[in-house]
């Protein structure tokens, strides 16, 4: 395995894996602020944990340049397209990496899902009624 070759993916699949984690993060926040504007029980609010772990594990492939759908695979991109990578030894490591980057995505989802239900019960969202 070519020591500088560290990425399955190119820069445009870094751009736009780092565009789709911006993306569902501001999708999260918002699910939240709905989800706690309408009152809606703490277990629907977990289901923010969908979003949030889009946002993260699409975050993290961008910062690691590894697509775990490739990686599965045992696959890379290249200027001519998608291609098979033929040395074992780097489809291992690939494999590896993807399998981290999983772990991280799921295990800062948690966190993220938790903190955004937290900061949702203890932040007063409803503005009081004088009547």
């Amino acid at each position: 395995m070519d020591l500088f070759v560290e990425h399955n993916i190119g820069p445009d699949g870094v751009r736009f894996r780092a565009f789709f984690g911006v993306l569902f993060f501001i999708l999260c926040l918002g699910i939240m602020a709905l989800l706690t504007v309408a009152g809606a029980p703490l277990i629907l609010r977990l289901g923010v944990f969908l979003p949030a772990w889009i946002c993260t594990l699409s975050s993290l492939q961008a910062a690691g340049g590894t697509c775990v759908f490739l990686a599965a695979r045992g696959a890379r991109t290249t200027e001519l397209g998608t291609r098979r990578i033929e040395d074992d030894e780097e489809r291992q490591y690939f494999a590896r990496r993807a399998g981290r980057i999983q772990l991280q995505a799921i295990g800062s989802a948690l966190l993220l899902t938790l903190l955004l239900v937290t900061v949702s019960v203890l932040i007063p969202w409803r503005l009081p009624i004088d009547g």
